[in-house]
């Protein structure tokens, strides 16, 4: 068991339990932002009258006011990818701290094999 502690040391610990928010963070923005862009699809269905032609309410919608319709595209295009973005970053620190750990541990691992 001491030659386990002597691989796995406090900072192993500190960055794995970074990753592991981050990894439980990603997951949340995810979460978080899917619920926006429904509130934003959500604000457009308050703002054309929803009936049983709700097609043809949004085509006219589209049609009558290009210019909302675009700022409204762009917006929940905008919401997508600044959650696709902080989705990832988050994602790639979880990651790349697991695999810091895990590097350091395999090197620790091959030098110990080589002192013996």
């Amino acid at each position: 068991m001491n030659k386990q502690d002597e691989f796995f040391s406090s900072n192993h610990t500190r960055l794995l339990n970074i990753a592991w928010t981050a990894d439980n963070l990603n997951k949340l923005v995810l979460i978080v932002f899917i619920f926006l862009v429904g509130l934003q699809g959500f604000q457009t269905l308050s703002t054309v009258n929803y009936n049983s032609n709700f097609i043809l309410n949004i085509r006219s919608y589209i049609f009558n006011n290009p210019r909302d319709a675009f700022v409204l595209g762009v917006n929940i295009s905008a919401t997508i990818l600044r959650g696709a973005v902080y989705f990832l970053v988050l994602k790639g620190i979880s990651l790349g701290l697991n695999m810091v750990v895990e590097t350091d541990i395999n090197y620790r691992e091959k030098k110990a094999g080589q002192d013996e």
